[in-house]
């Protein structure tokens, strides 16, 4: 069983809505495909066995939000969740995704729920590397053929009002990445508070997955 921690972009928000609908676009490209809620993953194989564990952890997320709110709502603080590069990879879940940008807050929040709450720590206590992400588009087709690449490639570009630059070196030094490209400016789209954590049970076909506790903070 695997149950995993979602941050999303609070519903009703702009940045929900234009995740929601590239993910509706993508999913109309590849019809096989499955739609799913905007989110990054913070954590996965939470040790979560029922619903008071689903509640203590997200107690623990809110307070955790609650101790970084003051520098998070600073006019001079960057988003929580930002993005730096959009790329098209071989797994399943990370066909089309938007890397996000580093952010010491949420790698904070990533450690502290792992360390808390997860059985993926190492030996030494140690927590894995983490680079949050948000998936457009679950897959099996690889790879994505070159009139594909291209209509991802103008579907992101007008999401996010902004264009795409091809970036040689990562698929030359990632065997998982096909195509990656950088952002010839900083796009709009981001979240941090409000935002929605979900505790989500993710076992047998998307569809099935439950959400097993939610809070909005």
């Amino acid at each position: 069983m695997t149950i995993v921690l979602w941050f999303c972009p609070q519903q009703g928000t702009p940045s929900y809505g234009v995740l929601k609908q590239l993910i509706s676009s993508m999913q109309t490209l590849f019809p096989s495909s499955v739609t799913f809620e905007p989110h990054i993953t913070i954590t996965t194989n939470l040790e979560c066995k029922d619903k008071d564990d689903v509640n203590k952890i997200l107690t623990s997320c809110v307070a955790a939000i609650r101790s970084i709110e003051k520098p998070l709502k600073s006019s001079h603080a960057a988003p929580l969740i930002s993005f730096k590069s959009c790329s098209i990879k071989k797994p399943y879940f990370q066909k089309v995704i938007l890397n996000c940008k580093d952010n010491k807050y949420l790698l904070g929040l990533q450690k502290i729920m792992t360390e808390m709450y997860s059985s993926q720590k190492a030996a030494d206590g140690s927590v894995p590397s983490f680079k949050p992400h948000v998936s457009l588009l679950y897959s099996d087709v690889k790879p994505v053929s070159q009139a594909y690449v291209r209509m991802i490639e103008q579907r992101v570009e007008d999401a996010l009002d902004l264009r795409l630059i091809i970036d040689e070196s990562s698929a030359n030094t990632d065997s998982d990445t096909q195509v990656e490209w950088t952002f010839d400016r900083d796009p709009t789209l981001s979240w941090g508070i409000p935002g929605t954590f979900k505790v989500v049970r993710c076992e047998g076909p998307v569809s099935e997955w439950e959400v097993l506790g939610r809070t909005d903070i």
